[in-house]
């Protein structure tokens, strides 16, 4: 044997093990492939079943945001129409202090319509979660408080 055939030879092994190499990266990269498909098709049902059993609701305060209103003074039991107006009566359509003030235009600090809100969660009128920002949404109890304000302005008129 010559250097030259040795040499031939190691070049040709390694002709092969590259040629292994990118057939088992391909190989690899086409069982990755398979699997995001799957994980796309699983995560595709799961959606139209949440959909299916929840409805397809968004919060509205990013609506209000878009188109303006104009400005609104604010006492508590007017933040639970607001909360009511937005349709945060659920955790997953919770909404925060910031997007309330956004989307009515309240001339108050954000920190003062949290402290409102506050207040309206130690009355148990509103719930929150416990994520940072803070969100709020409407209790049951804060939307009998609604209810019945409004069959009583119904009743006035």
């Amino acid at each position: 044997m010559d250097v030259e055939d040795v040499k031939k030879q190691i070049a040709e092994l390694q002709s092969q093990v590259d040629a292994s190499k990118k057939q088992t990266t391909e190989e690899r990269l086409a069982n990755i492939e398979k699997e995001l498909n799957a994980m796309k098709d699983r995560y595709i049902r799961l959606l139209e079943h949440t959909i299916e059993s929840n409805g397809n609701r968004k919060s509205e305060t990013s609506n209000r945001i878009s188109k303006g209103s104009p400005n609104v003074q604010l006492d508590k039991f007017q933040l639970l129409i607001l909360l009511n107006q937005s349709k945060a009566d659920t955790p997953e359509f919770a909404v925060s202090s910031t997007q309330l003030k956004q989307a009515f235009s309240i001339n108050k600090t954000e920190r003062t319509i949290r402290d409102k809100l506050s207040t309206l969660e130690v009355m148990n009128l509103v719930s929150s979660r416990g994520q940072k920002p803070k969100l709020y949404f409407l209790t049951p109890k804060g939307l009998q408080i609604i209810s019945q304000q409004q069959r009583g302005l119904m009743q006035t008129l």
